[in-house]
């Protein structure tokens, strides 16, 4: 399905969430540096916890935010690249072990060998690996090693992270996509985008944690010395608050939402005791006035909640001790006033708010922890794009970030033009 106009060398990153679908256009510019062209996001329909509950809202609203990018961008596009995020997705550990031919030096190919054989693992027929993502590697007895090209050796081993989701759930949002007018260009773990748009180098090697808040799920991903330890999802978030919020104030989720958003706090006795808000009825009038530490202690509690459950995952894997960069907050929620504060209490490590510090434009715009997700997406198909290039995005993309990207990039796009065959 082709656009006229396209123009080459543009990424569109796509963010289709619980409680709102954000769209970022960019591309390089002349320095070879991200720009931000278009940013768009609209209220999001027919998806239940990061899935597809209902093909044709989701179509709907999908055209309406990448119309409004586009825009605002001034350019049509055709393809996206899209997240993925949800309670089905899964992590597991493997390991791969290649011989060396004696008296040489180890080159990419020995590497996408090696990952190859870490990744003959049986796969559920229902499920698809979308992320092989590397630890560390082994060269003979010597452990620890970022990257092996170069080196001498006669057995080279790797220990990889491979994330698979539901193949149903992954088909569906494609499929939705699709319906809307546009082609996947590739599929990325969600927090492994936003950790491109937030996180900085120093933090990954020093050790954080990305823990991304959004409406349906909270997903979490621990660095340790530049590489990824640990990746995590729950299947609670932001639209829990507002529930909470829209049942203790008696008024609509929509109404709900925005209370949370304009007067939301994460610790009530923050909050002074003379601060008041204005409820609104449906049709927009002032209903009642309430206090809003009220509104504080109904957000607390659920805050509180599903960072303690992060924090739990947290200290099962071990790597607490090892992560004195702290936690990287983001997401919508991660916008609530004294989140940091709350954060720091239960977690007893370091906390900032991560929003997108890596493009050029319309800053002002994308400056919020809000879009941090689909201005990672627009990293990512930006890192291995040309400007102007006419082969564009489907080519160079690779999500893992290891010598193997481009090979794994081609075989998920191979797959995902089987789904177009088999389900149109």
């Amino acid at each position: 399905m082709t656009k006229e106009n396209q123009t080459y060398g543009v990424v569109v990153g796509l963010d289709i969430g619980t409680s709102k679908i954000c769209a970022v256009i960019s591309r390089l510019d002349e320095q070879g540096q991200p720009e931000v062209l278009g940013v768009a996001n609209v209220p999001s329909r027919g998806i239940r916890k990061g899935v597809v509950v209902n093909l044709e809202q989701v179509a709907l609203v999908t055209t309406a935010a990448i119309e409004k990018a586009e825009l605002q961008a001034g350019l049509t596009v055709d393809s996206v690249i899209l997240g993925i995020s949800g309670g089905h997705i899964e992590s597991t550990k493997s390991k791969g072990i290649i011989a060396i031919s004696s008296h040489k030096e180890i080159d990419q190919t020995d590497v996408q060998r090696v990952i190859e054989a870490a990744t003959t693992i049986v796969i559920p027929p229902d499920r698809e690996i979308i992320h092989t993502l590397p630890q560390s590697y082994t060269v003979d007895d010597e452990v620890g090693i970022k990257d092996p090209i170069g080196m001498a050796g006669s057995r080279l081993e790797v220990q990889v992270n491979i994330i698979t989701v539901a193949a149903s759930s992954i088909n569906n949002l494609i499929k939705s996509v699709y319906k809307a007018g546009f082609n996947t260009a590739d599929i990325v773990l969600k927090s492994l985008a936003t950790s491109r748009a937030v996180l900085k180098e120093e933090e990954k090697e020093e050790g954080c944690i990305l823990v991304d808040i959004g409406s349906g799920t909270t997903n979490f991903m621990i660095y340790s010395e530049n590489g990824i330890k640990h990746t995590g999802q729950l299947s609670i978030g932001g639209a829990h608050i507002t529930n909470d919020i829209s049942y203790g104030m008696k008024t609509t989720a929509h109404i709900a939402e925005q209370i949370k958003c304009d007067f939301g706090a994460a610790i009530a006795d923050m909050v002074p005791l003379q601060a008041q808000i204005e409820i609104l009825s449906p049709n927009g009038k002032t209903e009642r006035v309430e206090s809003r530490r009220l509104i504080a202690e109904i957000i607390q509690p659920r805050l509180e909640e599903i960072l303690f459950l992060v924090n739990e995952e947290i200290e099962k894997t071990g790597l607490k001790p090892h992560l004195s960069a702290g936690i990287i907050l983001t997401g919508g929620v991660a916008s609530t006033e004294f989140i940091e504060n709350l954060a720091e209490e239960i977690f007893q490590l370091p906390v900032r708010i991560g929003v997108p510090s890596k493009l050029r434009g319309l800053n002002e715009f994308i400056n919020n922890p809000f879009y941090a997700t689909a201005t990672g997406l627009a990293l990512y198909g930006l890192q291995y794009s040309q400007q102007n290039s006419p082969q564009k995005v489907v080519n160079k993309l690779g999500p893992m970030g290891s010598p193997d990207e481009d090979k794994n990039f081609q075989t998920i796009v191979s797959r995902i033009q089987g789904w177009f065959n088999e389900f149109f």
